[in-house]
């Protein structure tokens, strides 16, 4: 459910926080997979963050209670058709990269379809910086692609530590626009 004016509830803003902090924290660890000297901090401090994201958007998400776009059937059903989608391409790519010898570029190629899902569910709940992000994380996905054949670091790496910075970001925007009267 949002305004009138298609923008989004702060409850739902406050939820895709959540998501991205908890999505930020998940991409953070694929980049320790096999990350060049020096990385590994930085990545754990990251994944720290995106926890702490997570966990502060909890808070904001259940003390928030002006409805939201999952409150509706048709806002459900939209939702789960737009994941479903999501779930069998991601699982598509993931089985011809494995069966052609290309699982170095899984990562990326989740991170793509994450990226892209986001375009539609940021019209589905209103948040248009969510969009924003789905572009980015294209973008970063693709990068990491390139990254990967090109040099000797892993995919992985990239996708996890750029992706996780990315989703990091639009959370921690989204969770200030939660917050805003």
């Amino acid at each position: 459910m949002t305004t009138r004016e298609g923008l989004a509830t702060r409850r739902d803003l406050a939820v895709n926080a959540l998501v991205l902090g908890a999505a930020a924290f998940v991409w953070f660890g694929w980049a320790q997979e096999g990350p060049p000297p020096g990385w590994s901090v930085f990545l754990a401090m990251g994944s720290g963050l995106g926890l702490l994201l997570a966990l502060v958007s909890v808070v904001a998400m259940r003390r928030l209670k002006d409805g939201s776009a999952m409150s509706t059937r048709a806002g459900r059903r939209a939702y789960g058709i737009t994941v479903g989608i999501e779930l069998a391409v991601a699982v598509a790519g993931v089985v011809v990269l494995s069966l052609t010898g290309n699982p170095d570029y899984v990562s990326p190629w989740i991170l793509a379809v994450v990226g892209l899902h986001f375009i539609p569910m940021a019209r589905l709940f209103g948040i248009r910086l969510l969009a924003a992000a789905g572009i980015v994380l294209t973008v970063v996905a693709i990068a990491a692609a390139v990254v990967g054949a090109l040099t000797a670091i892993l995919p992985s790496a990239i996708a996890g530590g750029a992706g996780g910075l990315v989703l990091l970001g639009f959370g921690l925007a989204s969770l200030h626009r939660a917050w805003r009267p």
